[in-house]
């Protein structure tokens, strides 16, 4: 199977494995609407955890030489390498480690609606990371076209600029627009 498939699949088992066990653990002590609302809320704010991560994270400077190599496998490649089929979507285990830890944030944050907002912010990833994957290998119309354009400036023009991939919102909020 190819990686956008794989990585549907990978994703949307997450989703609902987190989003069901947290619903059986807490059903009865959480309303209908406060859980969707969570969910929703998560969807909502993988915008900013995508521009916040590729801005601060994928894009930090260090002399340390092993932070150098750990940036480099997490980012700099894809940099490199823009459209190498085969680093467009984050592996699983790397992923998953990157879920426990926002999961643990989340917790702290908002207690068992974690099991909720989790996903949301899952699927926002996964929508992210299937844009991605378009603008790197498929030619898009329309909205997409546009928000390739960005993101193309920011690997060939603008490498200090243009972090948001999916929308342009937080780079018009943060002045990083090219």
């Amino acid at each position: 199977m190819s990686g956008p498939v794989m990585m549907c699949i990978y994703h949307v088992l997450v989703i609902s494995l987190t989003f069901s066990y947290g619903y059986i653990l807490n059903h009865e002590s959480q309303s209908i609407s406060l859980i969707l609302v969570a969910f929703l809320a998560g969807i909502i704010s993988w915008s900013l955890g995508e521009y916040i991560l590729h801005r601060y994270l994928f894009h930090f400077k260090s002399k340390n030489r092993f932070l150098q190599s750990f940036h480099y496998a997490m980012h700099g490649y894809h940099h490199k390498n823009p459209n190498d089929i085969k680093r467009l979507f984050m592996p699983p285990v790397p992923a998953s480690i990157f879920l426990l830890v926002f999961f643990g944030f989340f917790y702290l944050l908002m207690g068992s609606y974690a099991w909720y907002f989790l996903p949301g912010f899952e699927l926002g990833y996964l929508i992210y990371s299937l844009i991605h994957y378009a603008i790197h290998r498929n030619g898009t119309t329309g909205y997409f076209k546009n928000i390739s354009h960005h993101h193309i400036l920011h690997h060939y023009k603008y490498p200090d600029k243009a972090y948001g991939i999916s929308t342009k919102v937080w780079d018009r909020v943060f002045r990083t627009m090219p």
